[in-house]
């Protein structure tokens, strides 16, 4: 006995289950990079002094990738490499100062969405040295492809007004 209500089917045993199933045929699996607190030297903040002296950040990632693991024969080109990642973190810090965290964050975002396996990204980012009460203060991001692009275009089609 199943009664269908919108995309869910009530069976008899009292569990829901999805009424179309076919779209787990077309799912890949996943495998998540991690970084753990990653501690760079970064020109970053928006107050004088932090203009002037680099601060240690702490740059935490869980970047989860399409899994094609059983592909990978090896090479590392096959692969999300958090050995690249972390060069083009070093690399987006090495371009001179950054106002704020939330800025770096969207650099990050958009140098791991350059990468076509990476889904979606969780990212840390705190400043140790800030506080002397605190541990760290920071900002914590998650973000999907979808919703990254969506944000990116968004974000391109403000530029082009401004220009205007």
């Amino acid at each position: 006995m199943s009664n269908k209500y919108k995309n869910i089917s009530v069976i008899s045993t009292g569990s829901w289950v999805p009424s179309d199933q076919n779209f787990l045929a077309d799912k890949k699996g996943t495998y998540q990079v991690q970084i753990n607190e990653l501690v760079l030297m970064v020109s970053i903040g928006i107050h004088e002094h932090e203009k002037v002296k680099k601060q240690r950040v702490s740059i935490s990632l869980s970047i989860q990738a399409l899994d094609n693991l059983d592909k990978v024969d090896e090479n590392i080109n096959n692969v999300v490499s958090y050995e690249q990642i972390i060069k083009k973190l070093k690399n987006i810090i090495s371009k001179g100062h950054i106002e704020l965290l939330e800025t770096l964050g969207e650099k990050i975002m958009d140098m791991c969405f350059e990468e076509s396996r990476i889904m979606s990204v969780w990212m840390k980012l705190e400043k140790l040295d800030v506080f002397s009460e605190t541990k760290s203060v920071g900002i914590e991001l998650v973000r999907s492809k979808r919703d990254h692009l969506v944000r990116k275009s968004t974000r391109t089609n403000i530029e082009k007004i401004k220009k205007k």
